[in-house]
């Protein structure tokens, strides 16, 4: 494959990971096993890595609503985040624990949220569809602030790598070119090596008939002396 053609064949690969990932974006009803039971939560699926959405998920949620939310348990990185009694006045005068599951799916992560009031009461549409419909407009307000800078900061990535490769194939063009104009002049001093060989060859032919005709006369010549 020729470095031009390699270079936009990658670039071709880089934009259709991105044209190929996150055809639509909704958050839908859906359950996650808590505390032994299943419980009521929002669903999204979205094309960044769960380290990455976590971190930005967090600080959304402590610049605009003031908690933060905290890895549960001694590993880092646990796919479950909890804020204890935390106060939302959008939702309630109540006090929630907020809860955060995000993993790892086939093109990025799933992200599940959902909240609990006290023991064992969730929030679900039946019980509080007021505040059922206000978790799922902080969720949109995160999405539409995160994923613009999210696609945007993809595509500067995706334009530097398309410029790095660009530069990369002037310069196997130039290596190329060259490269061609060293074996253009390798060619032309063979050719003009293998004419005087050709020459010299000539040359030692006639040497060698000259040196048998002298050798012949030489003894001709003592022959004759001889005889003297």
């Amino acid at each position: 494959m020729k470095p031009i053609q390699l270079s936009l064949f990658l670039t071709f690969l880089l934009l259709s990971s991105y044209l190929n990932g996150q055809n639509s974006i909704k958050i839908m009803d859906a359950t996650i096993s808590h505390e032994n039971s299943k419980r009521a939560c929002l669903q999204l699926n979205l094309d960044p890595e769960p380290k990455t959405l976590k971190e930005a998920w967090r600080d959304f949620l402590k610049d605009n609503y003031g908690f933060k939310l905290k890895e549960i348990g001694f590993l880092s990185n646990n796919d479950l985040l909890e804020a204890g009694e935390v106060s939302i006045k959008e939702l309630s005068n109540e006090t929630v624990d907020f809860y955060t599951h995000i993993v790892e799916d086939n093109n990025g992560s799933e992200m599940k949220v959902f909240l609990r009031y006290g023991y064992n009461i969730y929030l679900s549409k039946e019980s509080n569809p007021n505040d059922y419909r206000t978790l799922n407009r902080i969720i949109n307000e995160f999405l539409k602030f995160y994923l613009p800078k999210y696609y945007s900061s993809r595509v500067d990535d995706t334009e530097k790598r398309i410029k790095r490769l660009a530069e990369e194939a002037k310069d196997f063009e130039k290596e190329i070119n060259k490269d061609s104009d060293e074996i253009k002049k390798l060619k032309k001093e063979i050719k003009e090596l293998e004419d005087d060989l050709k020459e010299n060859s000539e040359l030692l032919k006639e040497a060698k008939t000259k040196l048998k005709k002298r050798k012949e006369k030489l003894e001709r010549i003592e022959k004759d002396l001889n005889k003297l």
